[in-house]
């Protein structure tokens, strides 16, 4: 008595149509699932850059700021203000430059600081704003910042 082991040809079409029809569900459920991680994870960067700034400018008693206007509305920049702890009157240094459309495909920002910037004292303190992050998806999410300095993220 012989026995065949395997599997039949029906067997394994049935298995691919499977797989075929998962998939076909499963891939537009992925890309939008990416999507929101990307605009998440630009929300938790600049969230990151605006608290490791305030805690520069406390832990060095000086001012520290974050540029957005630098050259497109999807870049900014991390400045140490100088020792007159006066920002933009040539005595800067440019700490970190970064761009969200670089890093983050598909995420646009703006925001609403006064003279594009956030500036952190050596209390802490700052100036009011928020940032606003949209992806194509529709999907939205925005940093704000308080006078008191402390930097929340909203989904």
């Amino acid at each position: 008595m012989r026995r065949d082991k395997g599997f039949t040809l029906v067997e394994m079409m049935v298995v691919i149509a499977i797989m075929a029809i998962v998939s076909a569900i499963a891939v537009p459920n992925f890309y939008s699932y990416a999507a929101g991680m990307k605009l998440r994870s630009a929300s938790r960067d600049l969230y990151s850059t605006l608290q490791s700034t305030r805690m520069k400018a406390v832990r060095q008693n000086t001012r520290w700021a974050v540029q957005f206007d630098a050259p497109t509305p999807t870049n900014y920049r991390v400045i140490d203000c100088g020792i007159d702890n006066i920002c933009g009157n040539g005595d800067d240094s440019l700490k970190i430059p970064t761009s969200i459309s670089q890093q983050y495909a598909g995420v646009s920002m703006s925001q609403n600081f006064a003279g594009n910037r956030v500036e952190f004292n050596s209390e802490g303190t700052c100036n009011l704003g928020t940032v606003a992050l949209t992806n194509a998806s529709g999907g939205a999410s925005s940093v704000e910042v308080t006078v008191s300095g402390r930097v929340r993220v909203h989904p």
